[in-house]
């Protein structure tokens, strides 16, 4: 041992090196077997050879259009492909339906997310929903602001939606004007940002970020910088080592500055709106803040902790904020490039002299819903959920794997899955030739179908999760996007920039880009329309 090279004079030194050493062998003994392990019960599951023995296939897929290795290995291994990660760690992409939704549904806390993803969120967030893993604690921390986020709840909600969209529809057109009427280039991205960070700060704790206003706020040069860091090699390096090395995330860097600084931020902010709300009393009103207060009252001893509350607040204001403001620029980027379907929606929110009513927008604006789930469909926020196996499990099969009978498999225990999303959602056998398409009518003509009794295969929208991890808070999101797409579509016309052509990039969420670009950005041309 490294004692054995110090002299008497250093006992202290020596046992702290043999400890370490001792803990280094034990520790690599360990993933040497688990690999080992998951190596010899997956020998029979195909899949592509790794490009590099250092990075396995993890810098293919990082440097990738998000999605397309999963495309491509689908396609040429099947629903269950087997893929070298980073120091040759074994991993699954599993796009196989009957597999995917047994392990998001209801066997979903025997394959809880890997540490490393864990230990992302928690220094990003803290303690939150998306850290708790097990059934009961989950279920605990989900009770704290379920009520919150129940449809009535989000009845009320509407008329901020509707007033921070008639604000930013106020700001284009006076730009629009000060242009002497002619279309303006506008970086849609920008615009959806703010109105989410502002619709989860008013709708959800009455709090105005005023970032529509065009207020400098550091919270927003936060989530901006985390975002574009994404392209820099050490955001790859990390990302590559995390499942195996958890601790990388204590390694100073310039994407675990970013991480942390956009935690401070986020903690200043909820801290602030809880004191704030506490010190009014504000648990009678209708935001979520109130009725999360209300809720964690009522719990008494199985309320929230000190830790839980800021540590909450920072996982809505992150979840209210990234994926809305991605999937709303996706959403008037797909209006823009098929005028068609643009012409239709304005058709329906102009049905009446007033704004949809809450109701309408749930029931009565079928093509809107439509087009919303089209563009879920096709640009899924989230493109991977990724889990780990924490236990040797038998996982059922929607057909057997290549050269085998068995309709299951068995995946070890500590096999990192990914679960691609844009696969499962793009699917050919569920979705048809035109899977890849922006087609909102498949929606109509589903609901025709079921309506005439027609059994078709379900067709689950995995945009959102699956199962008791489902997203929360997705009835909010969707009609804080219905809301501002009304406003705007009863206003504007869209339209793309013929010159600059757009691609989505992997960050935090799938962001879109102009090709040859790193920033987040999506321009695109705003006319007012003339009745």
């Amino acid at each position: 041992m490294y004692s054995l090279f110090l002299n008497s004079h250093h006992p202290v030194l020596s046992a702290i090196l043999d400890v370490s050493l001792g803990w280094f062998l034990v520790s690599a003994a360990r993933m040497l077997w688990s690999q080992f392990h998951v190596a010899s019960l997956l020998n029979h599951v195909p899949g592509p050879k790794p490009p590099s023995w250092l990075w396995g296939s993890e810098w293919h897929v990082h440097e990738s259009v998000p999605g397309v290795p999963y495309i491509r290995w689908k396609q040429q291994y099947g629903d269950v492909v087997k893929y070298k990660g980073a120091l040759g760690r074994n991993m699954l992409a599993i796009s196989d339906y009957r597999a995917a939704t047994y392990i998001l549904g209801e066997h979903v806390f025997d394959f809880p997310k890997p540490q490393g993803a864990r230990e992302w969120f928690r220094l990003l967030v803290g303690e939150g929903l998306l850290v708790v893993e097990g059934k009961e604690a989950h279920a605990r921390q989900r009770r704290s602001f379920s009520p919150a986020l129940h449809q009535q709840s989000i009845r009320p909600l509407l008329d901020t939606f509707y007033a921070l969209a008639s604000k930013m529809a106020d700001t284009l057109s006076s730009r629009i004007d000060d242009a002497q009427g002619e279309a303006i280039e506008e970086d849609v991205q920008w615009w959806a940002n703010r109105f989410s960070l502002d619709s989860i700060g008013l709708a959800g704790f009455s709090y105005d970020f005023k970032s529509i206003s065009g207020s400098d706020s550091s919270l927003v040069a936060a989530l901006e910088s985390l975002t574009n860091a994404s392209h820099n090699f050490s955001s790859f390096v990390m990302k590559a080592l995390v499942f195996t090395f958890p601790s990388i995330l204590k390694i100073p860097s310039e994407k675990g500055k970013y991480i942390r600084n956009t935690r401070e931020e986020l903690g200043k902010v909820a801290t602030q709106m809880w004191n704030e709300a506490k010190a009014a009393n504000a648990d009678d009103g209708k935001t979520l803040m109130s009725l999360m207060m209300r809720a964690d009252r009522e719990a008494g001893t199985n309320g929230m902790s000190p830790d839980e509350i800021p540590a909450q607040l920072r996982t809505l204001v992150q979840a209210g904020y990234e994926p809305v403001g991605c999937t709303v620029a996706w959403i008037l980027y797909e209006l823009a490039a098929h005028p068609e379907s643009q012409a239709r929606v304005r058709e329906e929110v102009t049905a009446s002299a007033a704004e949809p009513s809450y109701d309408a927008l749930l029931e009565r604006v079928p093509y809107l819903d439509a087009v919303l789930k089209e563009c879920l469909r096709l640009h899924p926020a989230i493109i991977e959920l990724t889990h780990v196996s924490a236990k040797d499990h038998v996982v059922p099969l929607s057909k057997p794997l290549p050269g085998t009978m068995a309709r299951e498999m068995v995946i070890p225990r500590g096999t990192v899955i990914n679960i691609p999303v844009n696969i499962l959602d793009t699917d050919p056998e569920v979705w048809g030739a035109d899977a890849a398409d922006f087609r909102p009518e498949r929606w109509l003509e589903m609901e025709a179908d079921k309506k005439e009794g027609h059994v078709a295969r379900r067709k689950e929208l995995f945009a959102f999760s699956f199962g008791p991890r489902k997203c929360p808070g997705r009835q909010f999101a969707l009609i804080e996007m219905k809301a501002l797409v009304a406003i705007l579509l009863r206003q504007f016309n869209l339209s793309v920039v013929p010159d600059k052509p757009i691609e989505p990039f992997m960050s935090f969420v799938i962001r879109a880009r102009v090709q040859g670009r790193t920033a987040s950005e999506l321009p695109l041309r705003i006319s007012k329309i003339t009745y």
